[in-house]
């Protein structure tokens, strides 16, 4: 039932100073969180080269790190809603920051497996904690910009990684396994600073739900809450695993593959690819930042903020579509040019997911979100190793049709080339995800019953 009294927002007991000092650290709990993360991805030639392993072996240690993800999503889902995030949050930077570490130190590949699940699984809890902190601080009308600032550290990890890459290689080639002790140095800092801004009532606030009818910001309406196997059943669960999968299939493609591509493909040398790659992921920190600041101006003009959502979700939806073109074009300013634009789309469809997965429960935040991603993890295990195998065996589209003949059927090497590359295939189709997630949203989603508001 709906509460005869307001509960106090953030917005009484903290200044907007504080909120964007916490916006700043969660930034930055996304920065070591994803360059830990490349700090692999960026070193892909070298440690196929180290450690004697081909594409497969390669997507099979990332299938591992898909795997610790998917298992740390669920454990540290319920972590996250049954132990204060105000000391569940530090101790799973530290833990993964040890991980990432460690890694520089392995010589096996079964080390490196290793070194990977653990670090998948500990920065699986980044999310489930972070997004009970914004979810418990701002209000439904700037939910989706403050998520949109606290996922752009994943471009600013991205952008310094392969910039420190970059310098050591410059320095001395055989110093790449520095990359691993320098980014899990910061884990213990960041702690420091997290206990220091933040109290135990900060994560403790009640959760606001979103008016899915009322014109612009809506009335204030404390979430209503359901038993959790309600929630599982329901079809907004559902159909946000459908979103998370389309765009992180997406996402992750060029993440894991990018490198690859353009290295081995195009014939980038390895110096000008680091730097690119920092271009792109400049690129992706642009995208998410306009994808929040989309959505309030649209809320501050009347737009309903559902509304306001899934209209800035369509448009950074059809931009990621322009990776279909990328996917078939020659080396040169053409290729670049669409990557970049495809980078500005892709990572502003995170924002609006988080946001959506923020509006069905705040007693189970950590349940829900951990349960999407365990699935969504999950699949890339078997995913990447997959298409590691695919491009290893099957270079080339006619390849690839004397395997699945089924392809050959719907004319896939007439319409692209027979001597098109199987990973190009790949993209294009990936590419296709964040269209349709958006359209399984937008006609599927539906409107929540309203309620009478709160009284103040």
């Amino acid at each position: 039932m709906a509460t005869s009294q307001s509960p106090p927002s953030a917005e009484q007991d903290r200044s907007r100073a504080w909120m964007m000092g916490l916006l700043t650290i969660l930034l930055m709990a996304t920065f070591l969180n994803y360059a830990n993360r490349f700090a692999f991805t960026q070193n892909a030639v070298q440690i196929k080269e180290a450690f004697a392993t081909d594409q497969e072996g390669y997507g099979r240690v990332e299938g591992w790190f898909g795997l610790g993800f998917a298992a740390g999503t669920l454990v540290f889902g319920i972590l996250a809603d049954v132990v204060s995030v105000r000391w569940l949050f530090p101790a799973v930077i530290v833990a993964w920051s040890t991980c990432g570490a460690a890694t520089g130190l392995i010589t096996t590949v079964a080390g490196l497996e290793v070194c990977r699940f653990l670090l998948g699984m500990f920065e699986a809890g980044h999310w489930p904690c972070s997004l009970r902190t914004t979810q418990r601080t701002f209000k439904p009308a700037e939910r989706t910009w403050a998520n949109s600032i606290l996922q752009s550290g994943a471009s600013l990890g991205a952008v310094a990684t392969p910039m420190i890459v970059l310098g050591l290689y410059q320095t001395d080639p055989s110093l790449w396994r520095w990359i691993f002790y320098i980014v899990g140095g910061l884990g213990i800092p960041w702690a420091i600073i997290w206990f220091t801004l933040v109290s135990e009532a900060d994560v403790r606030r009640p959760v606001y739900q979103t008016n899915e009818a009322a014109a612009g910001r809506g009335d204030d309406q404390q979430l209503q809450e359901r038993p959790l196997i309600e929630i599982f059943l329901s079809h907004r669960w559902w159909l946000l695993l459908a979103v998370v999968i389309s765009i992180n299939t997406f996402w992750h493609f060029i993440r894991v593959w990018m490198v690859p591509l353009l290295e081995l493909d195009h014939g980038y040398d390895h110096g000008f690819v680091q730097k690119f790659t920092s271009v792109y992921y400049l690129a992706t920190f642009f995208g998410a930042l306009a994808c929040g600041s989309a959505t309030v101006r649209l809320a501050k003009r009347g737009w309903n903020v559902h509304t306001a959502r899934m209209t800035t979700f369509f448009g950074f939806a059809l931009l990621s579509t322009l990776a279909i073109p990328a996917a078939f074009s020659s080396r040169g300013w053409i290729l670049l040019g669409l990557l970049l634009i495809v980078a500005f789309g892709s990572l502003g469809l995170f924002p609006i997911y988080y946001s959506l997965n923020q509006e069905l429960s705040g007693k189970h935040q950590g349940k829900v979100g951990g349960s999407l991603g365990a699935v969504t993890w999950a699949v890339f295990f078997f995913l990447h190793p997959w298409i590691g195998n695919l491009v290893e065996t099957y270079p080339t589209v006619s390849q690839l049709v004397s395997r699945y003949p089924l392809l050959g059927q719907v004319g896939l090497a007439s319409l692209v080339g027979s001597e098109t590359l199987t990973r190009s295939v790949l993209f294009a189709g990936v590419a296709m995800g964040p269209l349709f997630a958006w359209f399984v949203l937008w006609a599927f989603w539906g409107t929540r019953t309203p309620r009478m508001p709160a009284k103040s």
